[in-house]
């Protein structure tokens, strides 16, 4: 692969069926799957670990791993869950989160410097593509890597018709035990109850959990997290998140998922979904974007 050649920090190595992208700086190691573009690791040489990744995680074709940011494109969650402006752009029924997570994505661009690194990873349209989602695109995952990481999903219309989309960035984080977790910056703001009849209802306070939680919040929110040894900020610009921790009986349904694994985790998804999907025009782009800082 002639990107990675003569580079300082980055590698390429193989995880049982998987390629993935090595990033080993002084001050920071980073995973990148080629599959799914899809971040599994990024610890910081001081700050530790920003992201979750799943102790029975699989590195396998054709199937998203457990923790890390999954991408989740032209889609998001449960096909008929979504708006019909974004349901009627796809052919026949499909499976959740879309098709971007379990293709194979190129590696476009490295940027490496003493203080961090910059990786660019594009998915183009194909026949297989095409034959679910009938319109020619371009989509990049840029991510930046330093004292912080940053995010950036780029959709690009290379086709002659308007396409919509709804998407999301599912970020999994490590948490030191979920029960004593207080997640701020939503409060005031609406939200979807997906456990409950997809009833809105209105955040009055912290999120804490002491039970399943799947929720999508209204708005752009600013994102402060703690639990006993982990303090984050998560900053995005789109209108719409979900919040996620599976809790006891669903995590015995759940993939790549230790029974007890909820309670070291916890999702925090920036999102363009329900109303607030994304209708890119020929020859336009739009990104979506997140910032993580650790305390």
């Amino acid at each position: 692969m002639p990107l990675i050649e003569n580079k300082s920090f980055s590698s390429i190595i193989k995880h049982d069926e998987l390629d993935c992208l090595h990033i080993n700086h002084p001050d920071f190691f980073a995973e990148i799957c080629l599959q799914g573009a899809q971040l599994t690791q990024f610890k910081h040489r001081l700050q530790g670990d920003f992201l979750w990744l799943s102790p029975t995680v699989q590195y396998k074709q054709g199937q998203s791993l457990r923790g890390g940011v999954p991408i989740c494109w032209p889609w998001f969650g449960i096909l008929d869950k979504n708006p019909s402006s974004v349901t009627d752009c796809v052919n026949g029924p499909q499976g959740s989160h879309g098709f971007a997570r379990n293709q194979c994505w190129e590696l476009s661009n490295i940027t490496e410097t003493q203080d961090s690194v910059m990786i660019e990873l594009t998915l183009k349209h194909s026949q297989q593509s095409l034959a679910v989602w009938p319109f020619k695109f371009e989509l990049t995952c840029r991510f930046t890597f330093s004292e912080k990481l940053t995010i950036e999903l780029i959709t690009q219309n290379l086709d002659e018709k308007v396409f919509t989309i709804s998407q999301a960035l599912h970020t999994y984080f490590p948490v030191d035990d979920i029960s004593t977790v207080s997640i701020h910056g939503a409060d005031s703001h609406k939200y979807v109850d997906a456990l409950d009849d997809w009833q809105i209802k209105h955040q009055q306070q912290a999120i804490q959990f002491n039970q399943e939680v799947d929720r999508i919040y209204l708005g752009n929110i600013e994102y402060k997290f703690k639990s006993e040894h982990e303090c984050f900020e998560l900053n995005s610009n789109s209108h719409s998140s979900v919040v996620w921790n599976p809790w006891i009986n669903k995590s015995k349904t759940l993939s790549q998922f230790p029974d007890d694994a909820y309670q070291s985790m916890l999702c925090i998804e920036n999102a363009n979904v329900l109303d607030d999907v994304i209708t890119v025009k020929p020859n336009q782009t739009h990104t979506l974007s997140m910032t993580l800082i650790k305390r």
